[in-house]
């Protein structure tokens, strides 16, 4: 093969291309027949690949509801001690004490969330307390011998509900930190039904009354101021441990007592329920373990404890007829609720 015959023929071809090329390069520099001036072409410069990144529009914060049921198992005890007239003696009287009230509470709750983290959250539930007894004692010197009784607890009622307002910390994606500031309310009715003579006082519940008879009633009111502080932890994926503690720094309470079987007009007869008020302290426990199901939805298991104390005044005298100079007696409250609780809860991102 002659080889330099082949880069001769190769040379003119490659030379042939490029005249071509350059003729029509020449032709759109040319001018138009209307035209005195050639046209210049316009280059258009390609768009950097973060282009389309740069024109997103910024992600905004988003707004959380939460929603959810609970079922609450729960035991408790209201408790109140009785002083004497204090113009006379500060002997404790008389204690009056509900144990054992059971409730199995329906409870709904829910949660706002802003994009600022400021956060206002609430629940509220109801229930009966079937199930308890009262344990009635009466001490000397007001009451010789000393008495203890029993009776029945049955047709209670139980209602609850707190809100309150606040703001969450998160201080890395597993650990937030929240305080809030509230209010809650408890409302107690417990009945005593029939009573039974413990320890041989001869004067009181002897014979003794039949379980079918309403004896006593008694209907508390609780209103508390509520600050706290709560800690949510995300140990594994999907699992969340998560508490808070409130502290119940002004308690109201008003109450009523009413012995059904000394109502009446005679001498030293109740004329209708003794009014009772009180105020105090508190606080209220929570704990929760979570996990959750799907994106939105979650399920847990958790705990409670709630303890109120209060001390105020019954006026006792003032509603016994046939007292000419009544006085507020001394009063001393306890109300204590304990147990656990079922979740379920929904999470909309707004």
């Amino acid at each position: 093969m002659n080889y330099w015959h082949t880069g001769v023929l190769i040379g003119v071809s490659l030379f042939g291309i490029t005249a071509t090329c350059a003729a029509e390069l020449d032709a759109s520099y040319a001018p138009a027949a209307n035209q005195g001036a050639p046209t210049v072409p316009t280059l258009v410069r390609a768009a950097p690949p973060n282009a389309a990144i740069a024109t997103l529009a910024p992600v905004l914060p988003e707004y959380a509801f939460e929603i959810g049921a609970r079922y609450w198992y729960s035991s408790g005890k209201l408790a109140k001690d009785l002083y004497d007239d204090p113009r006379s003696a500060a002997d404790l009287a008389s204690r009056l004490t509900y144990s054992g009230l059971a409730s199995h509470a329906f409870e709904g709750f829910g949660k706002l969330t802003l994009p600022s983290n400021l956060f206002l959250k609430g629940f509220a539930g109801v229930s009966g307390l079937h199930n308890g007894s009262l344990n009635d004692e009466d001490f000397p010197p007001g009451t010789v011998p000393y008495s203890s009784t029993k009776s029945a607890q049955n047709g209670g009622r139980l209602g609850y509900a707190t809100a309150d307002l606040g703001y969450g910390l998160v201080v890395n994606p597993n650990i937030t930190v929240s305080m809030f500031g509230g209010y809650s309310y408890v409302s107690e009715k417990v009945n005593a039904y029939g009573c039974t003579q413990l320890v041989g006082n001869p004067d009181i519940c002897v014979p003794a009354i039949g379980p079918g008879v309403l004896a006593i009633s008694e209907q508390a009111h609780w209103r508390a101021v509520r600050l706290g502080v709560g800690v949510a932890l995300k140990p594994f994926d999907r699992l969340m441990v998560s508490g808070e503690a409130a502290w119940l720094p002004v308690v109201q309470l008003r109450s009523q007592d009413t012995h059904w079987l000394r109502l009446g007009s005679d001498f030293g007869s109740f004329a209708g329920p003794i009014p009772e008020t009180a105020s105090g302290k508190g606080f209220q426990l929570e704990a929760l373990l979570s996990y959750q199901v799907w994106d939105n939805f979650s399920i847990g298991l958790g705990g409670r404890y709630w303890r109120l104390n209060a001390r105020g005044v019954g006026y006792l005298e003032q509603t016994v007829v046939g007292v000419t100079d009544p006085a507020a007696q001394p009063m001393k409250f306890v109300s204590e609720r304990y147990g656990v609780f079922v979740q379920a809860l929904y999470k909309f991102n707004l």
